[in-house]
């Protein structure tokens, strides 16, 4: 049973909570934009500088695994020290991964700059943990809404800023989120409070050798109690497909369409605006009349139909009605899942356990996007997107048979 963060009663203690909630939200929206930013833009610029398809490929996957090994040590180091330094470092150290990208004259640089980026973006559980820390559990999909919302904007910001920036001059998108990360993280150096509760108990340092070992592997150990890894395998399987459209769609479109660079970038940006206002709007508004539960089932219902859609649209301008689809479904699947884990974790272990999520929705990031680069090159344009449809199918029928283990008080 989780303790519920102590709910603001004076007008200092709303202007802090709301202060924490807009660094929360900035920082999160840096993270999306810094990954969002480049999908338009970095394949060109290491092919530039002599990259291969299969380095460009490296350079997405080296982000990613690094992510997936420190997204546990961030939260364990969160709820050693506190969520306030890690931000701040986070921003900070962002902001250098993007000037070394920007300065790159070498693969290998890119490399390390890549490399650098996913291991700072890794304190996203941090900003997760806030989150936690200062709403109570009525309104935790809310405010879990709040990262879904900044995901949103950042897919609608990131590929538009990086294609526009890029047409200028082709290190623009680089300097741009260092500059952003920078400014940000000044905000959160002068206003940010800390707001992990000074009671909690902290983690000792065998913890942080266990929180080292890659998530994934402590799932297979059976380290964590039968819920809480049924909640991480799931967070495995629904990333691992809707990966399949993140790392695919810029390829099919042009293989299946003759789509460019600034359409793929449209339609991203078309989907996270209906994703910010399904997060940010929307599901606030659902989860007063719908259990999360069901809001979970229906949305990943909805995005296994968008994904269908995606396989059978007959032209590129279909993508701006199947688009939305996915957009709603994931809007309203996540944010909720995630609240749901959240009241499944103890309070003093919050940022570790919500770390581990993530590092568990970035192995399926890994292992959906590699997938789906094999079915498209061994079996055909569209197949990633059935077999993405047909895991989350199953992935519903496995998290409604389930209900009773995952929702165990």
């Amino acid at each position: 049973m989780v303790s519920g963060p102590c709910v603001p009663t004076s007008d200092d203690e709303l202007t802090q909570r709301r202060t924490l909630l807009v660094v929360v939200f900035s920082t999160i929206l840096i993270d999306f934009v810094g990954f969002s930013v480049l999908i338009p833009v970095l394949p060109l610029f290491a092919e530039r500088l002599g990259a291969t398809p299969v380095q460009i490929g490296l350079m997405l996957s080296f982000y990613a695994l690094a992510q997936l090994l420190f997204l546990p040590f961030w939260g364990w180091v969160s709820d050693r020290v506190g969520r306030r330094p890690v931000l701040i470092v986070s921003l900070f150290g962002t902001t250098a991964s993007f000037i070394l990208l920007a300065l790159a004259t070498d693969i290998p640089t890119v490399y390390v700059a890549r490399v650098l980026s996913g291991f700072f973006a890794a304190s996203v559980g941090t900003a997760q943990a806030v989150i936690t820390d200062v709403t109570p559990p009525s309104q935790r999909a809310s405010g879990m809404g709040l990262i879904g919302a900044a995901f949103g904007a950042g897919m609608i910001l990131g590929p538009m800023m990086g294609g526009l920036l890029a047409a200028w001059e082709e290190k623009a998108p680089f300097y741009a989120v260092a500059v952003l990360a920078a400014a940000n993280g000044l905000l959160a150096l002068f206003t940010l409070d800390e707001s992990r509760p000074t009671k909690l108990a902290r983690p000792s340092l065998r913890d942080l050798a266990v929180s080292l070992i890659p998530t994934p592997l402590r799932l297979i150990g059976a380290v964590h109690e039968r819920r809480i890894a049924l909640f991480l395998a799931f967070f495995f399987v629904f990333f691992a497909a809707f990966s399949v459209m993140e790392a695919m769609i810029t390829l099919y479109l042009s293989t299946r369409f003759g789509a460019d660079e600034l359409d793929a970038a449209l339609i991203f940006a078309w989907i996270g605006v209906f994703l910010a206002l399904t997060q940010g709007l929307l599901l606030g508004r659902l989860v007063r009349f719908a259990s999360e539960f069901s809001l979970v089932a229906v949305g990943l219902g909805v995005m296994a139909i968008g994904f269908v859609g995606t396989a059978i649209a007959p032209a590129y301008g279909w993508f701006f009605l199947v688009g939305p689809v996915i957009a709603i479904g994931n809007g309203l699947a996540f944010p909720t899942f995630t609240s749901l884990y959240s009241q499944a974790c103890r309070a003093e272990e919050a940022g570790e356990l919500l770390g581990q999520s993530n590092a568990m929705g970035t192995a399926g990031r890994i292992v959906g996007a590699w997938g789906g680069g094999m079915l498209m090159a061994d079996v055909g344009p569209t197949a990633p997107f059935w077999v993405a449809a047909a895991v989350l199918a199953a992935g519903l029928v496995g998290f409604v048979l389930l209900r009773r283990s995952l929702l165990a008080r």
